[in-house]
Parts: C-alpha cells; sequence; structure tokens
C-alpha cells in the first residue's frame, strides 16, 4: 500500500499556472489513513483558485507590474512604506493600511503584498469596494448575499482597493458602512490578515463610522501608512 502511495505521489501531474512542489501538480496527494489509502485536496488548489480569481478579476496584469522592485522609493516615506511591506508579508494576523493622496502608489505596494502572499502560498481575495459592495448590496435581493459575503470574510488574505471609494460629491453611504463593518468587524475579531487601501485617512474614516476607523487603528499598529494630500506626491501628474 505504501508503494502505491508513494509511486502516485511520485508521478507528475499536468495543471498548469502553478508549480507545486508537493503534489508535483496534480492537485491531490495520496496518504495512508487508519489502514486506507486515501486521497486528499493539495493545499495548493487554493492558491490556484486565488490564480483563476485574479484573472477573472483583472489583477493579473497589475501583479506583473506592480512588484516590489518596480516601486518608486525615491522619497523618505516611500522607503519607509516598502520597507514595511516587505516586513508584513511574515505577519500573520495584523492588516496593511495605506490612505490619502491619488497617483502616490498605494495600489502598487498593496499589489506587491498580495503577490508576495500568493507566493507564500496563502488564498487572497481581491475586492475593488465600488464594484464589489454594489454587488453585495443587490444580492440583498436574490439570496446569494450571504454566500458572497461570506467569501470576503473569511478569505485567508482580503485585499480591499479603495475602501469608501465614491464620486467626488458623493458621501458614503449607511449601506456602505454597515457593509464594511460586517466584513471588517469579522476579520478584527479573528485576526485575519487584511490589506486596506483608500483615499480616506484615518481621522475621516473614524468620522464616517467611529467603529471601523477604530477596528483599522488597531489592527493596523505598525502598518498604517496615511499619506496628506499633495499633489507632489502624485506620482502619475509627472509622467
Amino acid at each position: 500500500m505504501q508503494m502505491r502511495v508513494d509511486a502516485y505521489n511520485a508521478q507528475s501531474g499536468t495543471l498548469t499556472g502553478y508549480d507545486c512542489k508537493t503534489c508535483r501538480n496534480k492537485g491531490m496527494i495520496a496518504e495512508i489513513r487508519d489502514g486506507y489509502e486515501v486521497m486528499c485536496l493539495c493545499s495548493c488548489m487554493k492558491t490556484r483558485d486565488t490564480l483563476r480569481r485574479i484573472h477573472e478579476s483583472g489583477l493579473e496584469s497589475l501583479l506583473r507590474i506592480c512588484t516590489f522592485q518596480n516601486y518608486t522609493a525615491e522619497q523618505p516615506f516611500q522607503q519607509h512604506i516598502l520597507q514595511c511591506a516587505k516586513a508584513y508579508l511574515q505577519e500573520r494576523h495584523r492588516w496593511f493600511y495605506i490612505g490619502g493622496q491619488t497617483g502616490c502608489g498605494k495600489t502598487h505596494i498593496c499589489t506587491a503584498i498580495v503577490g508576495g502572499m500568493i507566493r507564500n502560498g496563502f488564498s487572497v481575495r481581491y475586492m475593488v469596494w465600488r464594484e464589489a459592495s454594489n454587488q453585495l448590496k443587490a444580492a440583498l435581493t436574490d439570496g446569494s448575499y450571504a454566500a458572497q459575503i461570506a467569501a470576503y470574510k473569511e478569505a485567508d488574505v482580503l485585499y480591499i482597493d479603495d475602501l469608501f471609494k465614491t464620486s467626488s460629491t458623493a458621501e458614503v453611504s449607511g449601506a456602505d458602512v454597515r457593509l464594511a463593518f460586517e466584513i471588517l468587524d469579522y476579520r478584527a475579531r479573528n485576526q485575519m490578515l487584511t490589506i486596506l487601501s483608500t483615499e480616506w485617512l484615518l481621522p475621516q474614516l473614524r468620522q464616517i463610522d467611529g467603529a471601523i476607523g477604530g477596528r483599522i487603528i488597531q489592527m493596523s499598529k505598525g502598518y498604517a501608512f496615511e499619506i496628506r494630500p499633495d499633489n507632489q506626491k502624485d506620482y502619475r501628474l509627472r509622467k
């Protein structure tokens, strides 16, 4: 029996997109449990599922471009952010928050962290706030809300891009606040890795909702970065 298990595990599979040394790209691993030969799903399938969702979401091209190596770190504040972002890859419970000035590399640094998390074997859920929040609010009427929001609440790693993004004249709605609280409160209570980018500074988030702002401040200690409004820090204007 052990010889059959070893022979199966030594075979190479045909799965592509991620090279797994454990299952040799089969997606399954043979084991002996209580005297029986059983087939178990390899942990790499979580990573493959993450890569599939990333491909569907459009983040795939960003992952190739937005790396630590390509991050602009000309100024001291950028160098500090880069150093802390690399350190964050060793974390298992805290959050990473970066907010403020548009065009200063918030999405870039968060995407670079996501790439590192994927390489470390984590399953990552990518949430573009404006799109996903609209989908979740619509799901309240068709019965799929619980399943949809559970995917964000329970992901190994959740990256929320542009939290509370609105049009320039729109206030954050009560529905958005309730939605964000449900997701972030769950993840805070369970100490789950969460990456947040937003144009809102921490005091502004506390004004929007004290509970949400408080949880972000509490969970991102050591990994919270605010870039005050300054067009000199909008690197898109230099191109």
